[in-house]
């Protein structure tokens, strides 16, 4: 049997309805929509800046073997609960006029290649050992995400799935 050409993603009952509403009949192909909307997000987006995992998977040859290489099983990551990083997040926090950058590498955080044993660890080491808030002070970008966005933005997400 050959495998379909297709996945099949639920979406919420109330979007699907507001789709046919705007489409105007009730025998709408909605999946057309959805298609041309993904399609020009793809096209809208592919030359944009994402993560470095995203990078190396484009750019290489052999995308998986080098992603693994650098980063670990990208199924892997490190759990900040209730957020899960995959390997190949980056996390970033402005301080003192300077942004800092680290990574979620092999299921740790590193900061080039020093490993931060927590979030909380990174945010106060990054602010000269001050005590901080590292929900309100760190950023986060996950591969795929477009942008960093606050970390505690994704843990109010998280909370509500």
């Amino acid at each position: 049997m050959e495998p379909s050409p297709f996945v099949f993603i639920p979406i919420p009952s109330h979007l699907y309805n507001e789709l046919v509403l705007r489409i105007g009949h009730p025998n709408a192909d909605v999946a057309s929509y959805v298609e041309h909307a993904v399609q020009t997000y793809l096209d809208r987006t592919e030359e944009d800046d994402w993560s470095d995992a995203y990078k190396l998977w484009k750019e290489q040859s052999e995308p998986a073997a080098e992603f693994r290489a650098r980063f670990g099983d990208p199924d892997k990551g490190y759990y900040w609960t209730p957020l899960f990083l995959p390997n190949g997040t980056r996390i970033m926090m402005p301080y003192g006029g300077q942004t800092y950058e680290a990574e979620i590498r092999h299921e740790r955080i590193l900061l080039g290649d020093e490993e931060m044993t927590s979030p909380s660890v990174l945010a106060s080491h990054l602010a000269n050992g001050t005590s901080r808030n590292a929900w309100r002070d760190l950023r986060i970008k996950r591969p795929g995400d477009i942008e960093f966005r606050l970390a505690d933005e994704l843990r109010h997400t998280a909370g509500r799935r």
